[in-house]
């Protein structure tokens, strides 16, 4: 598992290592699912390749936006962007909330977009059927 809450502000979180596996969620990872734990306040998506599984999961979640195309394509699993950024609040741009949350950003191709509020983050890689 890899703990990503504190990456660098801006620094892309699509492409590491997970317990000494290198991964690249853009490249080589397609992403089947998304789903929101109302109850936990957990969103997890997980992706797939050939040969593994890779599940972001976000604790303490807060979905402030949400916009998915229902017309899919080949490249609609595909992520663009996925990183930890500033939010504005009260005309000046934050990094943190009061409560102890971080802000991400994460954009697939074809335009879909989930931005959220999230007490952590974190990346579980395992053999796909295990």
């Amino acid at each position: 598992m890899k703990d990503v809450t504190h990456t660098p502000l801006f620094e892309s979180i699509m492409v590491g290592e997970i317990d000494g596996h290198p991964y690249d969620l853009h490249n080589d990872f397609q992403c089947i699912k998304i789903q929101l734990d109302p109850t936990d306040k957990k969103l997890q998506l997980r992706f797939t390749n050939d040969d593994f599984k890779i599940i972001v999961e976000f604790h303490q979640a807060t979905i402030t936006n949400f916009t998915i195309h229902p017309e899919k394509t080949t490249d609609s699993g595909t992520l663009d962007q996925f990183y930890r950024g500033r939010f504005k609040y009260n005309n000046n741009l934050h990094e943190m909330t009061a409560q102890g949350k971080y802000y991400y950003y994460l954009s697939l191709l074809e335009k879909d977009a989930i931005e959220l509020f999230a007490k952590s983050v974190t990346l579980s890689l395992s053999r796909l059927n295990s």
